[in-house]
């Protein structure tokens, strides 16, 4: 009795013009659960008929002949041509912001309710704003799967180029190339708000470089602009390397051993810039050997190279056997913060471990 009830009011709302969405969410409201509003809604629209017929036996039996029949040509028809269950959809579209400036989004609520089908199914949705000459501004699609009812905040945005004046967004559902259901609401695009003194609000849809802008709508109030990082590293340990107003800078160091100039305070530590200046330093064969004992015997190596007296030729050794080793614990032993960075870099190429430039002190380098 209560499903009769159920229905009969259904058919009443229907009849006063509202769509099944809306009676839906008020039955839902007042405690109605959603089988018993479908059970109804497809009692409405596949209403069961029921006759009590009496019939001779003759014609009992002719009847269940006609009937037996029928289900066999059905059945035929129905499994070859591999048709589906029809599908009665409804969509409707509630508005929440649909008046936007060019660049701006509109946002909507799109319900999708299935009043026909009792098994889920996926449906192609498709949105979008034209003009009055069907001329598409913007659209977008998406799959859905449907079971019995669904409701989806959407935002949709306006192009930054899109002329003022109304529009009409349209709401399409699909399923294998047919338009199972369809729904319309009006768009207003306005123009840029007008400033106190009668121009055009500066935006950053505008496509001009304005406000404080690092570029045409982006930067400073606007998204930040995509930026391309510079690789500035001239592979020279004599330079800090960096990038300045989009153009790379390789300042030259100064005091720095390897810039083929030999500088006062180098005259006693650098043999590669002050060769002539310094006289007992170990010769390229005592450390090409002490480079080879470190492939075996590091320990051994490091002695050699604590018998080295000035402090920037025994760090060059200990870095050599960091090297070697592929082990960035000798290059904490070097004194000297400029040979011990390039230790810490020597070793992270080595072992392909870019985790170690984290020791490096200057931050340039």
């Amino acid at each position: 009795m209560a499903k009769k009830k159920v229905g009969s009011y259904i058919r009443e709302q229907l009849q006063h013009g509202y769509n099944i969405s809306q009676i839906r969410n008020v039955m839902l409201k007042y405690g109605y659960s959603g089988n018993d509003i479908d059970e109804a809604v497809a009692e409405v629209y596949n209403p069961t008929i029921r006759h009590e017929i009496h019939l001779s036996k003759s014609t009992i039996i002719v009847v269940v002949f006609i009937a037996v029949l029928a289900i066999s040509s059905f059945s035929f028809f129905y499994f070859s041509n591999g048709k589906t269950q029809s599908k009665l959809l409804d969509v409707n579209i509630k508005p929440v912001k649909t008046t936007a400036a060019p660049g701006e989004d509109i946002v909507f609520v799109k319900e999708l309710s299935n009043l026909g089908s009792s098994k889920r199914f996926d449906v192609l949705v498709k949105q979008e704003v034209f003009d009055s000459s069907s001329r598409i501004l913007t659209y977008a699609t998406e799959t859905r799967a449907i079971e019995t009812f669904g409701s989806t905040p959407t935002e949709m945005k306006i192009p930054a180029d899109a002329k003022e004046g109304d529009y009409t967004l349209r709401v399409i559902i699909e399923q294998e190339g047919k338009i199972l259901a369809v729904a319309t609401s009006p768009v207003k695009i306005s123009g840029a708000a007008i400033n106190q003194t009668g121009k055009k609000q500066e935006t950053c849809f505008d496509g001009i470089k304005n406000q404080n802008e690092d570029n045409a709508d982006c930067g400073g109030v606007c998204n930040p602009c995509e930026k391309t990082e510079l690789n500035c590293n001239d592979n020279d340990q004599c330079t800090y390397d960096f990038a300045e107003s989009g153009k790379c800078v390789n300042r030259p160091i100064s005091s720095c051993c390897g810039n083929d100039i030999c500088e006062e305070n180098e005259q006693q530590s650098c043999s590669k810039d002050c060769k002539s200046q310094i006289s007992d330093l170990p010769s390229d064969e005592n450390l090409d050997k002490i480079r080879e004992t470190a492939k075996t015997d590091p320990s051994k190596a490091l002695q050699e190279c604590n018998k080295i007296q000035f402090s920037d030729n025994k760090d060059s050794c200990i870095a050599n056997i960091a090297e070697v080793q592929q082990n960035k614990e000798y290059c904490g032993r070097i004194t000297s913060i400029r040979i011990k960075d390039a230790c810490y870099s020597a070793v992270a190429k080595k072992a392909n471990d870019n985790s170690i430039c984290e020791q490096i002190s200057t931050e340039s380098r």
